[in-house]
């Protein structure tokens, strides 16, 4: 096995896929081989693409079956999976494979990886793995890193440097774009794990403001981020946007539980008209599972958008705009919201598993503000 980590944008996935096309081709004629990524959707934009690119540069000619999901290359067959719920590795039950490629195996289930090295049962086969660091008890780095030598793994650790393509202003730029674990595990490629509060970086002061005239939003983009609960809280959050800063300005809260009576989704969506005082050019954020609710907004006439909703890189963007002040609230109208950042810790029983989340407890403004973040924001809004 060989295995590419380290930090992004540090040509680990480009070298990975000409080594694993060259030797697959050197090495057999006729074989089958697997092709993996977290998604097929992600398999096609991350390899696919540059793999198609690279065997045009080379003059090789291949055969893209999409109906299938197989791309051929001469003889041999290189077979597509998304790697992506805990029963994938069915996928794979029965293939006799000469080898394997795993794009980002770090956020693949561990019973798609195991069954993915037990599939290439012929003489001779390799399987190359490429992947970002995550938590230090991750079982990339536990079973695979910590055992190398036992296993027979030979490990290529990339910095940025190694990718000749970025100018030091570029390297730079990606440098000040995360914050804290994440600037360890992206930038510098460190396997260590997320403790303690989850935004460290919060700031009473700097990321607080107190609105002394309305007009102060004039001009700006207005957004509503939705973390929607029946029996769990519902979170409203008013957002104006200049381009640079996000601006928090109220926040709607309703707790069922405490209030010991649930809402239906027409009284929310009567509240929501309520609380953004009857402005439909609105656009509203938020959770895509939140079916109904959704459907009855659109229904009334609201603007609606779901949230992209990735935990952990949402937890990324979400760190690096409160830390380069990019994110403030209005310290007077969003109590629940202060209070939950100071409350938002990692999950320590999920770290010593290999899992790298935070404690579902007390989170409901903090995923509204999450889905805002990463749904409205791409590296570029970031401060470089």
């Amino acid at each position: 096995m060989m295995l590419a980590d380290g930090a992004i944008r540090s040509g680990k996935t480009i070298a990975m896929i000409l080594s694993f096309l060259r030797w697959s081709q050197v090495s057999f004629q006729d074989k089958d081989f697997i092709l993996a990524g977290v998604t097929t959707g992600a398999l096609t934009r991350n390899v696919l693409s540059p793999l198609f690119q690279m065997l045009e540069a080379l003059g090789l000619s291949y055969e893209h079956k999409r109906s299938t999901g197989m791309v051929i290359i001469g003889t041999n067959r290189y077979h597509l999976f998304g790697a992506d719920k805990d029963n994938s590795q069915d996928k794979l039950q029965g293939m006799t494979a000469a080898g394997a490629y795993a794009d980002e195996v770090a956020l693949f289930p561990r019973s798609f990886v195991d069954q993915m090295i037990g599939r290439c049962s012929i003489a001779g086969s390799k399987i190359f793995l490429n992947c970002n660091p995550n938590g230090a008890f991750h079982y990339i780095k536990t079973d695979f890193i910590d055992r190398a030598e036992e296993i027979g793994l030979y490990r290529l650790h990339f910095t940025m440097a190694d990718n000749l393509s970025l100018s030091p202003e570029i390297r730079e730029s990606y440098a000040r774009a995360f914050q804290g674990v994440f600037y360890r595990q992206y930038i510098l490629g460190e396997w260590v794990s997320a403790e303690g509060a989850v935004y460290p970086m919060w700031d009473n002061e700097l990321n607080t403001y107190e609105e002394r005239n309305p007009r102060m939003y004039r001009g700006m983009r207005r957004y509503c981020a939705i973390d929607y609960g029946t029996t769990n809280p519902c979170v409203f959050l008013d957002v104006w946007d200049d381009g640079e800063v996000f601006y928090i300005a109220q926040e709607y809260y309703w707790d069922s539980a405490a209030a010991r009576r649930q809402k239906t989704d027409a009284e929310y969506a009567r509240d929501l008209a309520d609380f953004l005082g009857g402005d439909r050019e609105v656009q509203i954020i938020v959770d895509p599972s939140a079916a109904s609710f959704k459907a009855e907004l659109r229904n009334r006439g609201f603007r609606v958008q779901d949230a992209v909703n990735a935990v952990r890189e949402g937890i990324s963007t979400t760190a690096t705009l409160i830390g380069n002040r990019q994110v403030k609230a209005e310290r007077h109208k969003c109590p629940a919201l202060l209070r939950e950042m100071q409350s938002y810790c990692w999950d320590d029983r999920a770290r010593q598993k290999g899992e790298e989340r935070p404690l579902k407890e007390r989170d409901h403004a903090m995923d509204a503000l999450r889905y805002l973040c990463h749904t409205k924001t791409n590296r570029f809004r970031r401060k470089t």
